[in-house]
């Protein structure tokens, strides 16, 4: 199964690229991502985009508890690649990344 990184890495190029992709990610993400990383994302997860403008920057953050357990922990130190688990697991855990980090360089002091 692809890791939350490399998928929000690959649903951003992709964004990027084809316009009718953004297009149908913004208007309707549940079904967009589905269907582009061919999983089944169970109900109780929602999927949100937000789209970073000029005037507006968004920073998202990993959920508050949004660390390795002990034995995943364990496996990576021993050089064993973390499952991430169902799609469920998939939008629940792992870190992630803010959407425009590239574009922070842009800022400008106040």
């Amino acid at each position: 199964m692809i890791g939350h990184d490399e998928a929000h890495r690959k649903i951003v190029a992709k964004a990027m690229e084809d316009a009718a992709f953004r297009a149908r990610l913004i208007a309707d993400p549940r079904a967009t991502v589905a269907s582009f990383l061919g999983i089944e994302i169970p109900s109780t997860v929602a999927v949100t985009v937000v789209e970073d403008s000029p005037t507006h920057q968004h920073i998202v953050l990993p959920a508050a508890g949004d660390q390795l357990s002990d034995a995943d922990l364990e496996a990576v130190a021993g050089g064993a690649g973390v499952n991430w688990g169902a799609a469920r697991d998939f939008f629940n855990t792992g870190p992630s990344a803010a959407s425009g980090r590239g574009q922070l360089a842009d800022w400008k002091d106040a």
